[in-house]
């Protein structure tokens, strides 16, 4: 084999090395389930464990989301951003006080959306103006 073949090989294996574990990086990051929830296809189920905050790395194909009974106490515009097919979301039983402008913004699938037992005084106007589909709240 020629020393210019020789060079290129493991640059080749190097390259193919490198594509395979950006692939299954991202493949993971994908299916990844925040910690103290369970996930089975698109449900994540985060109920009574406890949480002060919504939990990072919620997957981004969730379509039902529960997050009952923990000791969440303010809804941010970013804690649901990019869960554009998020239908169900129950956040009832915390602690909730404040729910930001902008915290639903992306879900413009929600139908279902469950408040019921937090400390909820005033919700910001055109608060659910971004969820067309939402028909039970």
């Amino acid at each position: 084999m020629a020393p210019a073949a020789r060079e290129k090989l493991p640059a080749l294996q190097r390259g193919s090395l490198l594509a395979l574990l950006c692939g299954l990086l991202c493949l993971v990051a994908a299916r990844a389930c925040p910690h103290k929830c369970s996930c089975s296809g698109s449900h994540v189920d985060c109920q009574a464990q406890g949480f002060k905050t919504v939990p990072r790395g919620i997957p981004r194909n969730t379509e039902r989301l529960d997050l009952d009974r923990n000791n969440i106490t303010r809804i941010t515009k970013v804690d649901f951003s990019g869960l554009k097919n998020l239908r169900v979301l129950h956040l009832e039983n915390n602690q909730i006080s404040v729910i930001e402008r902008g915290a639903f913004q992306d879900l413009k699938q929600l139908e279902r959306l469950r408040l019921n037992r937090n400390r909820l005084q005033v919700l910001s106007e055109l608060l659910f103006q971004s969820t067309p589909k939402l028909g039970r709240l």
